[in-house]
């Protein structure tokens, strides 16, 4: 299922396609496709947090986000890369993401969120945005939930990167 959000927001993205992902060659970047076929190399499971090493994914680290899921509809913010940031436009490290937030976009992400929570598979995102003072550049995401030990959803990795 795809959803275009085209809504102004208050951070640098003017237009965001979400949809699922049928395979790496879903991908326009090398970036996002290797934590893609990362994650899909533990198919028919999933990969748990703690089988997730930075170290062994220094390349795109700063390409890399890490949300954990507290709750339905409640997500925070454990990592974000500095090319996440130079793409968002400022760093939501910290940062609870809810339905409740006033900012439309947050609640929209946060909705997001519930569907890969729900789904227990990997979605994508892409879409335009107006980055180093440019306007309209592609970007594109990858989202890939992680479970605990007891196989629940804990924690959501994704890879972040402009395509133009």
């Amino acid at each position: 299922m795809r959803k275009i959000e085209e809504q102004k927001r208050s951070d640098n993205f003017r237009k965001v396609i979400r949809e699922s992902v049928t395979s790496a060659t879903d991908f326009e970047t090398d970036t996002v496709r290797s934590l893609y076929q990362w994650w899909e190399g533990f198919h028919p499971e999933l990969p748990q947090r703690a089988d997730f090493e930075i170290s062994k994914h220094w390349k795109i680290a700063s390409s890399l986000y890490l949300l954990e899921v507290l709750g339905p509809g409640r997500y925070l913010t454990r990592l974000n890369g500095e090319t996440v940031v130079d793409i968002v436009g400022t760093s939501l490290r910290g940062h609870e993401i809810t339905q409740q937030d006033p900012l439309p976009e947050i609640r929209l992400l946060s909705d997001y969120l519930d569907t890969l929570v729900a789904g227990k598979t990997a979605r994508r995102c892409s879409g335009v945005a107006d980055v180093f003072g440019k306007q309209y550049l592609t970007f594109e995401t990858v989202d890939c939930p992680l479970t605990n030990a007891t196989g629940d959803i804990s924690f959501i990795i994704g890879a972040m990167s402009l395509t133009s």
